[in-house]
């Protein structure tokens, strides 16, 4: 505090760190939002096709990364079932979540379109981190799901896939992605992660992290490993008593699996927290 009594902004920003600091301390009030500045975010993957080389434990192994020239609208793949349309028994709209060219967190809905594509999001989007099964012709139950088919998310001149909703027998309504990138005016940090496989197969895992993703000539940053599990067989949870980071805002944070031989199966769960930026 200055000599007149009157707080700085470096005491403000101080006494905010120190309050964030404390609070933190209870999940249940992250959780529920009563941190101010921060809130929890909860990611989880798997890759059930795991090949030989690292691929990012997502379903079929995709995490699109693309510059800002890059970005694109998305849609809702053709090819899917017909009960998942507007009118249907089935998934009727899909919301995706990623970010926009300039970092920001952005969220669109569109609306299926049973076997065909649906139409494009106005955004568009240079990364997506998830997407789920927004409204559904099925009021889900133990016995049935809200949607009828994979759902597969792919840029509007459909060249690349850029997500799947799998359907599992019977509907997840939800993707499986354990990938993120730290949205404009937030800072990441990891609390925990567990990391899954298939007891008859080794997996190796390895955490990247690339900074600066709004970066559109050389030299770039970057795509380092942060930390791996080699090797491994069994379930393996970790929750450090400091929690990994700071990761900057707009860093992608992305696990990776591979096998020796063949293919297996990995899956990575891992909770971050995120605070505003002072």
């Amino acid at each position: 505090m200055s000599s007149n009594n009157v707080w700085s902004r470096g005491d403000i920003d101080l006494n905010i760190k120190l309050l964030r600091e404390i609070r933190n301390a209870d999940g249940q009030a992250l959780s529920a939002g009563r941190v101010p500045g921060s809130s929890v975010v909860h990611k989880f993957g798997a890759n059930l096709l795991v090949p030989t080389t690292f691929t990012p434990v997502t379903r079929g192994g995709i995490y699109p990364m693309v510059q800002v020239a890059g970005a694109t609208t998305l849609r809702v793949k053709a090819g899917g079932n017909a009960a998942d349309t507007a009118a249907g028994a089935g998934a009727r709209e899909i919301t995706i979540q990623g970010l926009s060219p300039t970092g920001v967190e952005i969220f669109e809905s569109v609306i299926t379109a049973g076997a065909s594509a649906s139409t494009s999001t106005t955004a568009t989007f240079i990364r997506v981190y998830r997407a789920w099964v927004s409204a559904s012709g099925t009021y889900a139950s133990t016995a049935g799901g809200s949607h009828v088919a994979d759902i597969v998310i792919e840029d509007t001149a459909g060249t690349q896939d850029w997500a799947t909703i799998p359907l599992n027998g019977f509907g997840m309504a939800q993707t499986t992605i354990a990938a993120y990138t730290v949205p404009l005016g937030k800072t990441a940090y990891m609390r925990s992660w567990l990391l899954q496989v298939d007891s008859n197969k080794a997996v190796d895992f390895i955490f990247y992290v690339r900074e600066n993703i709004l970066e559109a000539a050389a030299p770039f940053s970057g795509y380092r490993v942060k930390f791996g599990a080699f090797g491994v067989a069994d379930n393996i949870s970790v929750k450090p008593h400091t929690p990994a980071g700071p990761f900057p805002a707009l860093t992608d944070l992305v696990w990776m699996a591979k096998v020796g031989a063949t293919t297996g199966i990995a899956a990575a769960d891992f909770e971050l927290v995120l605070e505003d930026a002072v």
